[in-house]
């Protein structure tokens, strides 16, 4: 049983029908969840376009730039211009270095994007009950992001269809129809997208050379994926 599906609610509109904050929550909801779970199951989470990490103080924080992506959640999240400089913890440096001493491998720390909400806009309550004293509530929900970073190597994507497509020049269609039918994979525990990887050096504990987005999953748009096709049409004539 997929227990993130669920069958679509919506209102069901009447003359003289009292409308109620419930009403609206449930407006919203219900085309919030069918954007969000069709964007997380037929498009795929990744990067769509920028945010790119760059290094600043001398590695000890890090700039994104203004982009878009889709959260491993199917929610999008949006960068509208180069955010302020996100200093790198100390305790995630540290950690880092010391688990690269352990298992003897590259000291790295990963650059995450996450999805974040805000409420803004405060206005007043003109109508209101003995439970609900407040005198003014927050009246917008700003979508937003937030930066985190996990002491970390994440390995380079090397997306695989999960099976051989291509058989003999021609698309296997029982394969692909194969691939679709297995379960719908299920909400992620962590819904942050990676963006980088950053190879850490010690004395002191710091971010050093180019951020590695090779590590970053892209979410196959068509812009994306007919670049791939006419790339491929290119390869076979040469």
């Amino acid at each position: 049983m997929a227990d993130h599906l669920r069958a679509p609610t919506r209102n069901n509109y009447f003359y003289g029908q009292l409308m109620t904050v419930e009403t609206f929550t449930t407006e919203t909801d219900y085309f919030l969840r069918q954007e969000r779970t069709f964007s997380r199951l037929a498009v795929g989470h990744g990067v769509v376009c920028g945010l790119d990490v760059q290094l600043v103080d001398a590695g000890q924080a890090v700039v994104v730039t203004p982009g878009l992506a889709v959260d491993r959640w199917g929610r999008r999240i949006v960068v509208p211009r180069t955010s302020a400089r996100i200093p790198i913890p100390d305790e995630v440096l540290e950690e880092a270095v010391e688990r690269g001493r352990e298992c003897r491998q590259d000291a790295c720390v990963q650059v995450l994007l996450g999805y974040h909400e805000c409420v803004t806009d405060p206005m007043p309550v003109h109508a209101g009950d003995c439970d609900d004293p407040s005198p003014c509530m927050p009246g917008t929900l700003r979508e937003g992001y937030s930066v985190s970073f996990r002491a970390d190597c994440a390995p380079t994507k090397r997306p695989s269809p999960g099976g051989r497509l291509i058989r003999g020049g021609r698309v296997d269609y029982a394969e692909l129809a194969r691939l679709v039918t297995r379960d719908c994979p299920p909400l992620a525990a962590d819904a942050r997208v990676v963006l980088a990887a950053l190879q850490i050096e010690d004395c002191p504990p710091h971010a050093e050379g180019d951020p590695d987005i090779t590590v970053r999953p892209i979410a196959p748009t068509n812009q994306v994926l007919m670049r791939l096709l006419l790339a491929l049409l290119e390869s076979t004539h040469e």
